[in-house]
């Protein structure tokens, strides 16, 4: 594994380089700071390996390529109870007025240094991070101790996995926020990458893009995308919604599948969890940059955000999301690189 200096943080911080080699050629390279990813380089159907990861300017704060947490996706008005006890956290975001707490807030996962180290894998190279939230960090509950390691396997499987324990009963939402464009060094729009997901359900959003409670399924509609589906042929695209997957019995299950015809490069999303935020990146634009200081532009890259549903802890129907002394959460989401 190549370690390296990377440079420091605004505030600053020393952030280092980990690249993790994987086979014919290809590499994922993350940094410390946010669990950042840099670099992903895969072969096409030509054997030509380029980036196909999109994370957003690492000089500026933002989510774009990081992992997420405490609390992944939204937390209606940033309030929630448990156990009787009624909490508040900052919220960072406003559509339409109404208030949420969004991946985490400020002193969410993204904006940390992470502890890393190498670690032995059986099947590639992998990287351990480490992390402690304090109790009433960013609002919440309990001294939460998180592991996420990185494997990348020697036939280009990336895979992440999540263990986290808590000495009070707190919300727990995990995700990993990388955007992907399967066009490499090309650019291309991905609205016309083609995207299958294995759900069969999705929960809609009302006021403030909060989920609702209910879960629609989606045959008949313009989310069914159970069969391969152009992404920019429906709905013009804008597609920033939580699936619910087929898989609900926490096996590592398929949940999508994305392929790009110009490049040959297909990409599987497997996980453990039971919901994924599929999000086109129709709202990037030129006043944003990626890693690399390049201009942005709608359509840049996708994600597949694997997690719980969105603000579930605040629907008592949905599956739990409080993890409580004595528990071990955990979480596997492995994105398969291939060609086709």
């Amino acid at each position: 594994m190549k370690i390296a200096e990377y440079g420091k943080t605004a505030d600053g911080r020393q952030i280092t380089s980990y690249t993790l080699s994987g086979g014919a050629g290809a590499e994922l390279e993350v940094l410390d700071y946010g669990g950042k990813v840099r670099r992903l380089s895969v072969p096409d159907r030509a054997g030509v390996c380029e980036n196909v990861a999109m994370s957003l300017d690492f000089s500026k704060p933002g989510f774009g390529g990081s992992l997420i947490g405490r609390y992944a996706n939204r937390i209606a008005g940033g309030k929630f109870t448990v156990d009787g006890v009624d909490y508040a956290v900052p919220t960072n975001i406003a559509p339409d007025g109404l208030p949420a707490l969004l991946h985490g807030g400020p002193t969410g996962f993204h904006e940390k240094i992470w502890s890393a180290r190498p670690i032995v894998a059986a099947d590639g190279e992998a990287l351990e991070l480490k992390l402690t939230s304090p109790d009433g960090e960013g609002g919440f509950p309990g001294n939460l101790s998180v592991t996420c390691v990185y494997t990348f396997t020697r036939n280009n499987t990336w895979r992440i996995e999540w263990t986290a324990t808590a000495d009070k009963a707190t919300p727990v939402n995990f995700t990993h926020h990388v955007y992907f464009n399967l066009s490499g060094e090309a650019r291309r729009p991905i609205s016309d990458e083609v995207v299958t997901l294995v759900a069969d359900g999705y929960t809609p959003t009302g006021a403030g893009q909060i989920t609702t409670g209910e879960i629609a399924p989606v045959a008949g509609t313009d989310f069914d995308f159970t069969s391969p589906q152009t992404v920019g042929s429906r709905k013009a695209g804008q597609y920033d919604h939580n699936w619910v997957l087929r898989s609900q019995d926490g096996s590592l299950a398929l949940a999508a599948v994305c392929e790009d015809p110009g490049s040959g490069r297909r990409l599987e999303t497997w996980t453990t969890e039971k919901g994924m935020q599929f999000y086109a990146g129709f709202a990037l634009n030129e006043n944003l940059k990626d890693q690399f200081g390049r201009t942005l532009f709608p359509f840049a890259g996708c994600a597949f955000e694997t997690q719980a549903h969105p603000d579930s802890v605040n629907k008592p129907a949905w599956p739990d999301t409080i993890l409580r002394p004595g528990q071990v959460f955990a979480s596997t989401t492995e994105y398969r690189f291939g060609c086709f």
